[in-house]
């Protein structure tokens, strides 16, 4: 599982590099898990050289232990067999042997998987395919099994029809809170294949805000501007760190009888005309955020925290087009383990997430030679986010980061 999480952190800054091409200083948000786990569905049928590009580019080969389950090279335990007709019933090693990228997928869902009325987390995905297309059926078993997912063959030409139905799968799967994904015209008649993620997230912070300790107060963009926002307030014992060599404070709220944790990233100056935070998102690796997280200490903290709201949504074809993951979008797409149909490729892939957080909690529908020193613990410490952070959520359990975000202007 560590292999897996430290994945999903690699991805991560990658995906971070390519956003901030174009959203330098916009507010960022998305979630690793959901678009991996998506693309691990599609990779499941993969072959050849769409298959060793979707590997790099999600980091999805390089744990010991990750077998490639859909290549040409991949031995006779190949995730999904191609045969006419199936047997009676899927034996075991046919959906991926244990240690498999799949079955590691599959185990992280699992256990990330969470309802209770404190804390709701679901990741769901799926596919929508040509109906035109044969589908190979072990493949549609395999996908069920391991993620948990369905793909659902669909006609197309009812364009409008189709993008409908989606737009409502959606829907449900985020309680309501991501409409409208797809928009009027964005899916075409001659679409053969959608990959869609679906997020929700909604849990209550271990120790909660009282309302009327939120003010309004200024938030500063960078030097120059800045703009009023509802500053939550409260006094306690969190955990919270420094890293003088990144001139950051880390704090860390927990959700969930701590099962779940905000880790916020606060850089300790504005920079003139940028976020600041450069320097951190170039230094984010899994194993620098382990470093960082190791030095963190309960003291009596001063905590100022904004309310907000996000919404974004990312054209992932787009941007794991830039990253290196060409064949699959293109005519060259060999995705013969899902069908043996020449001419299959993922048309269109869009990942939208929503996050509230308030005084309650949050609602979401994502180096060497550095020293870490340990905070001095002085009688009252402050934590003041008033201007760019980054936020992330995660799983304490696995120690895979569920969402990450950057939160620049209200």
């Amino acid at each position: 599982m560590d292999s897996l999480a430290a994945a999903i952190a690699s991805f991560t800054s990658d995906f971070i590099k390519v956003l901030n091409k174009n959203k330098k200083n916009d507010n960022i948000f998305f979630c690793s898990p959901s678009i991996l786990s998506a693309f691990g569905m599609v990779l499941l049928g993969a072959k050849r050289n769409t298959a060793l590009e979707m590997e790099k580019v999600l980091h999805l080969g390089e744990s010991k232990g990750i077998a490639d389950a859909g290549t040409e090279h991949t031995s006779e335990e190949n995730v999904c067999k191609q045969t006419t007709v199936p047997p009676p019933s899927l034996p075991e090693q046919q959906c991926g042997q244990e240690g498999t990228v799949h079955s590691k997928f599959h185990e992280l869902l699992s256990n990330l998987l969470k309802s209770d009325q404190d804390c709701e987390l679901r990741i769901a995905n799926k596919l929508y395919g040509q109906n035109s297309f044969p589908f190979v059926e072990q493949y549609l078993s395999c996908v069920q099994k391991l993620y948990m997912a369905m793909l659902e063959t669909v006609d197309f030409k009812n364009s409008e029809e189709v993008r409908k139905k989606i737009n409502t799968w959606v829907e449900t799967e985020t309680n309501g809170k991501i409409k409208d994904l797809f928009t009027q015209g964005s899916i075409q008649p001659e679409t053969s294949l959608v990959v869609v993620n679906a997020v929700y997230f909604n849990a209550k912070w271990d120790k909660e805000f009282k309302k009327e300790n939120t003010k309004e107060m200024q938030f500063h963009l960078n030097k120059r501007e800045s703009k009023l926002v509802k500053m939550m307030y409260q006094n306690g014992k969190f955990k919270v760190a420094s890293i003088p060599e990144m001139h950051m404070k880390i704090l860390e709220l927990f959700y969930c009888e701590k099962k779940l944790s905000m880790v916020i990233l606060l850089p300790d100056e504005l920079a003139d005309d940028s976020t600041g935070l450069e320097k951190i998102e170039n230094g984010l690796t899994s194993k620098k955020l382990a470093e960082w997280t190791s030095a963190l200490q309960e003291t009596d903290v001063d905590v100022y925290f904004p309310t907000f709201q996000l919404e974004e949504i990312y054209d992932l074809k787009l941007y794991l087009q830039e990253m290196g993951m060409r064949d699959l979008f293109s005519n060259k797409a060999d995705l013969s383990g899902i069908s043996n149909k020449i001419g299959l490729k993922v048309s269109k892939a869009v990942h939208k997430t929503v996050i509230k957080v308030d005084e309650k909690g949050t609602e979401a529908a994502a180096a060497t030679g550095i020293t870490i020193v340990p905070l001095s613990l002085p009688i009252r410490f402050q934590f003041i986010a008033d201007h760019p952070f980054i936020f992330l959520i995660i799983d304490n359990t696995t120690k895979a980061i569920l969402f990450y975000g950057r939160y620049c202007s209200p």
